[in-house]
Formats: structure tokens, C-alpha cells, sequence
């Protein structure tokens, strides 16, 4: 055969040995992704069965930031944390979930601080009122939880009254937010709190005198009314449970 001839063959079977060449290409790259997909998914099996089920990183350490009237064991009993467990297998959520439960506790945070401590941040209630019952008085705080007994009044601490059927959740922020809204010359002539309703709270100066304040809603514009009728005076009774229309007798 002569070059020439040769050479049109070539040329003529270009194409297909293009195209040949291109699926072992292919071949090849589906190969190699097959070998690195599954690599990679043994390397995360084993690298899940490390860190979830063995200790190779667990927990070293437990820390409790954040008590003041509790104790950290009291918090470490309530959360549950095992030392010594799988880090990455610890449920947060959880774990803070069963520290909420401890009444003295507003809210707690479960975090991990790798490589091996879990840290417990405890955020505690403060007390905002007292509740007098049969055993001396309940502590609650601002949202009218109740979270602790105490045996006498605590001074700082108003003493609000709290009738059936109502429930203390349901009065004291009420009862406070009409404190927080008066003037503090005002608040501090305020020897008793009374509530038999949510909108049925009724305030008692150290003279006597009453005041129908209604609910916790409206309380600036309640407090401003009864401030321009005490300067009137005169009256042994005020109500300013509907703020459009105070009015003292």
C-alpha cells in the first residue's frame, strides 16, 4: 500500500479513534468518581463510628457557669452527662431541656467546647415579688413563676396578694408593671397589692387609700392619671382601671 493510501486511511479512521479514545476517557473518569465516592463514604462511616461511638473524643470535662442560689451539682444531676461518652453523640437540647426543669432556673444552654468539655450556662430567676400562702411566702419573679419559700417578708420585695381564682402568673406582672410605672415617690407610699383577677388589681397606700388600677395594660397612662389626681387630693379612693376616664372619691 502505498504512503498516500496510508495516509487517507489514517484520515478517514480519525474520527472514530476520536471517539474511542474519548469513551476510555470516560471509562476511566467514572472510575475514578466510583473509587472517590466510595472512599469518601467509608472515610465518613468510619470517621462517624469514632466520634459516635467510641470515646477516641469524649467528654473530659463538665463546666457550670452561671449559679448563684443553686450548686453545680445540683445542675450536673439535672442535665445527665455522662463523662467519658462519645462528645459528638451528646444530645444539647436536651440535656438542657432536663436542667430547665430545676425551678430556679429561667433557662439553661448545653455547648460543647471541643475537644473534650461541655459547658452549662445557667441563666437563674430573680425574684421580683412575694406571694404570701399558708407556709409564709412564695418567691416569684417578673413573670409570677414561682421558684422559691421564704418564711417572712423580704424587704425590697413588694407583697402582692393573690386571691382564688386567680393564679400568680396570671396578677404579678400586672402588679409590677403598675410599681415599675409609677414614680418611685409614689410606689414606695404603696403598702399592699390584691388582685382576684388579672384585670382586678387593686393597690393600697400606707394611709388607707385604695386604687382600682384594673389590669397590667395601659400602665404609663394609668400611672399618669393617678399621679394628677393624687395632686388634687382628697380622695380615699381612685380608679384608674379605665384611663380615658379616672376618677377618685
Amino acid at each position: 500500500m502505498s504512503d498516500a493510501s496510508e495516509d487517507a486511511r489514517r484520515v478517514s479512521d480519525l474520527p472514530a479513534r476520536l471517539y474511542a479514545a474519548r469513551l476510555r476517557a470516560r471509562a476511566r473518569w467514572r472510575r475514578l468518581s466510583v473509587t472517590l465516592t466510595v472512599t469518601a463514604c467509608l472515610l465518613a462511616l468510619i470517621g462517624y463510628l469514632l466520634l459516635w461511638h467510641t470515646s477516641l473524643i469524649a467528654v473530659r470535662g463538665i463546666k457550670v457557669v452561671g449559679t448563684k442560689s443553686i450548686t453545680a451539682t445540683q445542675v450536673l444531676t439535672a442535665a445527665q452527662i455522662t463523662a467519658g461518652g462519645p462528645m459528638a453523640a451528646l444530645n444539647t437540647g436536651a440535656a438542657a431541656a432536663r436542667v430547665d426543669k430545676i425551678p430556679q432556673v429561667a433557662s439553661a444552654k448545653v455547648s460543647r467546647n471541643w475537644p473534650g468539655t461541655v459547658v452549662i450556662t445557667v441563666t437563674e430567676r430573680s425574684a421580683a415579688a412575694l406571694v404570701p400562702d399558708a407556709r409564709g411566702y412564695e418567691v416569684v419573679d417578673r413573670g409570677g413563676v414561682v421558684f422559691g419559700q421564704v418564711s417572712k417578708a423580704t424587704k425590697g420585695l413588694p407583697v402582692i396578694t393573690v386571691s382564688a381564682p386567680a393564679k400568680a402568673a396570671e396578677v404579678v406582672p400586672g402588679a409590677l408593671a403598675a410599681l415599675r410605672a409609677l414614680p418611685s415617690s409614689v410606689a414606695a407610699q404603696i403598702s399592699a397589692i390584691t388582685a382576684s383577677d388579672p384585670y382586678a388589681i387593686t393597690l393600697r397606700f400606707t394611709d388607707g387609700a385604695t386604687v382600682n388600677w384594673g389590669g397590667g395594660d395601659g400602665a404609663v397612662d394609668k400611672a399618669r392619671d393617678l399621679v394628677a389626681l393624687l395632686r388634687i387630693g382628697g380622695g380615699r379612693h381612685y380608679d384608674v382601671s379605665a384611663p380615658d376616664a379616672p376618677a377618685m372619691s
